[in-house]
């Protein structure tokens, strides 16, 4: 009894601290980020197929909380192997165009999350190359920019 007694101030402390820490209204609409975050999309995709890939590098919180799945690829990628699989992909191909389908925009105060369809197409050698790939892209700001801290790419399959 008398170890519950000193167990209960705690408890109480804990509780009253857990419900005291301010959160980001979840419900909330945030209309200027998520306008900001289609912006900085578009201009991901537009130096992607400018091949600018330092531009292109701009746009990446790269660090060690970046990660991205990409392709066939089972293994998450670090910031290192995702920057270079980027650079060498693009260094690869030509006349790339890339489009966002059903873009939807969610913000939750300094984190944001971009969902849609990516339809891209380019020329790889002699052979012209058109996929569709299902994609996330998680942001974060960054002393007043949006940063891509997550990349998840999973290609659609065509029918036969």
């Amino acid at each position: 009894m008398r170890q519950t007694g000193h167990l209960l101030p705690l408890v109480a402390i804990l509780f009253a601290g857990c419900a005291s820490v301010p959160t980001a209204d979840l419900n909330a609409d945030y209309p200027e980020e998520r306008a900001q975050i289609q912006r900085v999309l578009s201009e991901v995709f537009e130096a992607a197929e400018r091949k600018d890939l330092d531009r292109l590098d701009g746009y990446h919180f790269y660090g060690p909380k970046f990660t991205k799945f990409a392709g066939e690829k089972p293994a998450r990628q670090d910031a290192t192997a995702a920057r270079w699989g980027e650079h060498e992909g693009l260094e690869s191909i030509h006349d790339l165009s890339m489009r966002a389908d059903d873009l939807k925009v969610d913000v939750f105060g300094e984190v944001g999350v971009a969902t849609f369809v990516l339809d891209y197409r380019f020329k790889s050698g002699t052979d012209n190359v058109e996929k569709k790939a299902r994609a996330t892209m998680v942001f974060v700001k960054e002393r007043g920019a949006w940063k891509i801290v997550h990349e998840h790419f999973s290609v659609i399959k065509s029918s036969p």
